[in-house]
């Protein structure tokens, strides 16, 4: 959070995405999809955003007095961090920033998620969730939105017979994406401790083909140590603690290598 003095006070506005309240962030949703579709371009949106954080609601700061607007626009690069850079002209082009594990939405319409970093989704959820997800690299549009809603479904726990919450379309997929990539991007801090879970998913130098069962394979070795129970079991078992005990025995594998060399 930081702080902004406007007309004699001082408020406090979050700075990054994952410091929104649900109701900001689905605003920001909003905005998000108006700058998407050129409804609003990114200057607008700046004086749009920084506004409603500061508590005008729809009105603009703009309208305001000119030494206050003046006061106003000095403070404003204090949201800079909501924008990105893309593509090799970043420089000129920008997208929202909805990179963070934090769950902005944790029950939204009568439907309950999950936690933050996906707190709660079974390793089945998560595995089944993920497959969907790194299938719709190359979907058309039709496709895509059904792999959206199904991962909604999942997150969210919505049956078949409901209309998955347009919001819920964006919002699962995005935080299942930003849980995946903090995951394979740096290690993170579980229990006190900064596990680098990425070993998991890296090559050990191992002779034999890969078998190709991905995910699947992965389940079944699970099931095959025991700890967790059968292959039913181990997808009903929280996604956190299988990750832990993949990340413990490849640990313990890289180990037992290095010290045979």
């Amino acid at each position: 959070m930081v702080s902004i003095s406007t007309r004699g006070k001082t408020v406090e506005i979050p700075a990054h995405v994952s410091e929104l309240t649900p109701e900001q962030y689905e605003y920001y949703c909003c905005l998000a999809s108006a700058l998407g579709s050129g409804t609003i371009n990114v200057e607008y949106f700046r004086i749009r955003w920084f506004s409603y954080l500061i508590g005008m609601g729809k009105t603009d700061f703009t309208i305001l007095k000119t030494e206050y607007i003046a006061e106003l626009n000095e403070q404003m690069t204090v949201i800079d961090g909501y924008l990105q850079p893309v593509g090799k002209d970043g420089a000129h082009r920008v997208t929202l920033d909805f990179n963070t594990p934090v769950n902005l939405l944790p029950s939204y319409r009568g439907f309950t998620g999950p936690g933050d970093w996906l707190d709660g989704v079974t390793f089945g959820e998560f595995v089944e969730c993920l497959t969907v997800l790194d299938g719709l690299e190359d979907a058309d549009d039709a496709e895509a939105t059904a792999g959206y809603a199904h991962i909604a479904r999942r997150l969210y726990h919505i049956p078949d017979d409901k209309e998955v919450p347009e919001l819920l379309l964006f919002h699962a997929p995005t935080l299942l994406a930003s849980v995946w990539k903090a995951i394979m991007s740096e290690p993170i801090d579980i229990n006190g401790q900064k596990l680098d879970l990425r070993i998991i998913f890296k090559s050990s130098g191992r002779s034999r083909p890969d078998d190709k069962t991905g995910w699947t394979g992965i389940i079944f070795e699970v099931a095959t140590a025991g700890l967790f129970g059968n292959v039913k079991e181990v997808e009903q078992t929280d996604m956190w603690p299988v990750l832990i005990y993949l990340y413990k025995c490849k640990f313990e594998y890289l180990n037992e290598k290095r010290k045979s060399k």
